[in-house]
């Protein structure tokens, strides 16, 4: 959220806000912002688009690698995944990428992830942060899917 100088009072107001508290006048970035990017793209490390868009991709980045999908949240933003075995775990990583909104439409993807537990499994170890990997696979294969 920045703030920008109203056209018509000059006063500064909120660029998502739908009009000036002031006088009224409608705000001229919230009619670019309405209906926001159609298609993702890179900023540096972080993406533009919105957050269903993000959510697509990371479905899509999750799944050309062999992932599991286990829920995805287009409003929150949040997709969760599973892997197969790892070195550290018989049952894999369980993790989730998120995206945290750093401008108008610009998000930064960030997510956490851990070894699984399960099937008579006693201890899982994260063996050279092998679960924070699987996550920043999934972030680098959304990047590769963009180009």
């Amino acid at each position: 959220m920045a703030l920008i100088k109203c056209e018509d009072c000059g006063r500064d107001v909120s660029d998502r806000a739908p009009a000036c508290p002031n006088c009224g006048a409608p705000v001229a970035a919230n009619a670019d912002q309405q209906s926001g990017p159609d298609k993702i793209s890179l900023r540096g490390e972080d993406f533009v688009g919105t957050k269903p868009l993000l959510t697509r991709l990371a479905v899509k980045a999750i799944q050309s690698l062999n992932y599991k999908v286990d829920s995805a949240d287009e409003t929150s933003g949040l997709v969760s995944f599973t892997t197969g075995m790892t070195m550290g775990s018989w049952s894999g990583v369980s993790g989730s990428i998120f995206f945290e909104e750093v401008g108008p439409y610009v998000f930064r993807a960030s997510g956490s992830a851990k070894q699984n537990v399960r099937g008579g499994q006693i201890i899982a170890l994260d063996l050279f942060g092998e679960a924070k990997g699987k996550v920043r696979n999934v972030v680098e294969e959304m990047r590769r899917l963009i180009k």
